[in-house]
């Protein structure tokens, strides 16, 4: 690939990190939010950007500072599965990755599947037509995602504003007279977990950073920019949406746009629609890519090879059926941030040995403080992501 076609805009860089987060995780949170109130709950998703950034910036720091664009199973072999067995580490390592992400993706076919299939389109059709749509994308490289990413961000902004404008409108029609919330639920560690693993989810862009340091590399004082406006990006719609989902619906639904569009009227349930599956093209399109990009490294294939494997299982295994969105989604976060915040942290130490002081983040994130933070913040994300939602 030659550096042209790798070489990445700072909105580019951006919306591949925002992306990846953008997907149906972020249209549950209300209803979670409804379970633990809002003072609570503000607490919680604050906490979770600023730890979620935590990590992003230090995978960015190792990403960039290694300078070989690899991602992050290459990095791992490079900085933690060294020595005796290392090698035997690294493919075990790969292929739980390759399993994990895997699940993750095809819940986004078995959700748009579920979507279009209430649109009209039968099953298996509609998962066939979002997997060509989702799939299509990564098979065309690293500057072909980028366009996609910003295009289809750009228009999910509009149609997120279109729903803003018109829940403002609806809103001052009736006085700013929110309808009875459901009786609120008195907090409990649990459902606090809950939300705290699915806001983790949504900020969740391991994978993504590398790509966008890669694209950066030429500009490394844009990365930390982009990798935290991306997951700012992420924060202002998870707010914009739980705000606005709970002032709108008073019962509000697991997927939030379904309660918010069938209380603004059809037009609003359509974009709401098109805002899901914009949602969930993105993520399938950065996750399938950096899965494309795991297989190619390590196995030595070609781009098309490497894309055919990353994708197709993941068509299979939704159309069989095997498990819901939501739970594949919870799932595949929690043994992301298990593995990730486990293995990377000590990776980022070893790198750090090896190449002395950061490449981009201030000095005062350096500390080994910082290491046991991360670790712990997704361990219990990792907790979150098993706690049953009631």
């Amino acid at each position: 690939m030659n550096a042209p076609a790798r070489r990445l805009s700072f909105p580019e860089a951006t919306a591949i990190i925002a992306g990846y987060g953008i997907g149906g995780g972020m249209l549950a949170l209300p209803y979670l939010v409804s379970l633990n109130g809002i003072g609570p709950s503000a607490l919680i998703l604050a906490g979770a950007y600023a730890l979620s950034l935590l990590l992003h910036l230090m995978i960015a720091e190792l990403a960039a500072g290694d300078g070989s664009g690899r991602q992050i199973v290459e990095l791992f072999g490079e900085y933690l599965f060294t020595g005796k067995g290392g090698r035997t580490f690294t493919w075990i390592f790969f292929g739980v990755m390759g399993v994990v992400f895997v699940a993750n993706l095809a819940a986004y076919v078995s959700g748009g599947n579920e979507i279009l299939a209430a649109l009209g389109l039968a099953e298996p059709w509609g998962g066939l037509a979002f997997y060509v749509a989702a799939a299509a994308v990564a098979a065309f490289g690293l500057k072909v995602l980028g366009i996609a990413e910003k295009w289809a961000v750009g228009l999910m902004a509009v149609l997120f504003t279109a729903l803003v404008v018109t829940s403002f409108a609806a809103l001052a029609k009736s006085g700013f007279s929110a309808p009875a919330p459901a009786p609120a639920l008195s907090p409990d560690a649990s459902r606090l977990l809950a939300l705290y693993g699915m806001a983790m989810f949504c900020f969740a862009a391991f994978f993504s950073v590398p790509q966008a340091a890669l694209g950066l590399a030429d500009r490394p004082g844009l990365i930390p920019r982009a990798v935290a406006a991306g997951l700012g990006v992420n924060f202002t719609l998870i707010l914009l949406v739980t705000t606005l989902s709970l002032l709108l619906s008073p019962e509000p639904t697991t997927i939030a746009t379904v309660a918010w569009g069938r209380a603004l009227g059809p037009w609003a349930e359509l974009a709401g629609t098109g805002f899901v599956l914009l949602a969930m093209l993105t993520s399938y399109w950065s996750i399938s890519f950096a899965l494309s990009s795991m297989i190619r490294e390590r196995l030595g294939l070609g781009n098309f090879p490497a894309w055919l494997l990353s994708t197709v299982p993941t068509l299979i295994l939704a159309l069989a059926g095997f498990g819901g969105f939501l739970e594949f989604m919870r799932t595949a976060g929690g043994a992301i941030a298990v593995l990730v915040a486990i293995l990377f942290v000590p990776a980022y130490r070893r790198y750090r040995n090896r190449r002395g002081g950061p490449a981009i983040l201030p000095a005062g994130i350096s500390g080994r403080a910082w290491d046991w933070l991360a670790v712990a913040a997704y361990l219990a994300m990792a907790v979150g992501s098993l706690v049953p939602i009631e």
